[in-house]
């Protein structure tokens, strides 16, 4: 079987949450929907939608000619009066090895929450042969992590079941994220909404991404690409 390529994974995630709730392109500067460096080394291309439920879902592409990198990232940010956790996919592929992350980021931690949002995802990753993880997850990610999280370095072999898990997380995802019903309780929107706020502003100083593209299109673009369009 053919692998997937990049594009055409985000092109069937996208397709995916259209079978739940209608999608809306969200336009970017053409500064940030396509930056290329010099002799287009790295090239990075970013878009933005939004649905009903969903304030902004993103995805971020960049390859590199050499070594050879091509990654896709991933996020969707539910609006704040929904309870919904953020959800995140990112792969990277190399000649050899697949860099992975899938992951549900949960605004609460209570029993009943994790049960509701979290069991059913974790329920589906055992379902699969066990993956051998060699485990780099940065510290910075620790205080997010739940039992349905998937992050490490994997051989190519994995690459069919790594590409049918992240189908399967969003097959339960975006159903219960239709069905989600607004938050009322002042407090517990609160606690949404400073959950989101700290996630973006870890994603917009704390993700080496930023950093390796500065190196190729600048600390100010790589910047706005991190505060505009990812976040």
């Amino acid at each position: 079987m053919t692998a997937m390529k990049q594009d055409e994974r985000m092109q069937a995630i996208v397709a995916r949450v259209e079978r739940h709730m209608p999608v809306e392109p969200i336009a970017l500067d053409p500064e940030l929907s396509s930056a290329d460096s010099f002799l287009k080394i790295l090239r990075v291309k970013c878009y933005n939608w939004r649905t009903p439920q969903l304030d902004k879902f993103n995805a971020l592409r960049f390859t590199v000619n050499f070594p050879s990198l091509d990654a896709l990232t991933m996020i969707f940010y539910p609006r704040p009066a929904l309870d919904a956790p953020i959800f995140l996919c990112f792969m990277l592929l190399t000649n050899r090895k697949t860099v992975f992350h899938l992951n549900a980021y949960t605004p609460f931690e209570e029993p009943d929450y994790q049960a509701d949002w979290i069991a059913p995802l974790s329920e589906t990753l055992e379902r699969y042969p066990p993956f051998d993880v060699r485990d780099r997850y940065p510290d910075w990610m620790s205080r997010y992590r739940r039992d349905c999280t998937l992050y490490g370095l994997f051989m190519k072999d994995r690459l069919d079941d790594l590409n049918a898990l992240i189908f399967d997380y969003l097959d339960i995802y975006l159903p219960k994220l239709a069905a989600a019903e607004d938050v009322t309780d002042p407090e517990r929107l609160a606690r949404i909404r400073t959950f989101h706020e700290n996630f973006r502003t870890d994603i917009r100083t704390r993700d080496k991404a930023q950093g390796m593209m500065s190196k190729f299109i600048g600390k100010e673009r790589a910047r706005r690409i991190f505060y505009e369009a990812t976040t």
